[in-house]
């Protein structure tokens, strides 16, 4: 579908954002909401404009695998 999350690539961000504060919750434990929002934009400033044009430039080949699904919300680009 036209609004699917496979076709917005702040979805893949949102996806690279949430592995990276999994992969932290070893190092330590985020338990108010002040933390959050620090880990939150320590991690959101690692995220490089040439990310986020990499994310885009995936579009063209993200497209076609959607429609061998018969336009299914598969979000696994």
């Amino acid at each position: 579908p036209a609004n699917s999350p496979d076709f917005n690539p702040i979805e893949h961000i949102w996806c690279l954002m949430k592995s990276r504060i999994l992969r932290r919750r070893g190092e330590e434990k985020i338990t108010t909401p002040m933390e959050m929002k620090i880990v939150l934009e320590v991690e959101w400033a690692k995220i490089t404009v040439d990310k986020i044009n990499n994310e885009i430039s995936k579009l063209p080949l993200i497209m076609p695998r959607c429609m061998l699904q018969d336009g299914g919300d598969k979000f696994e680009a």
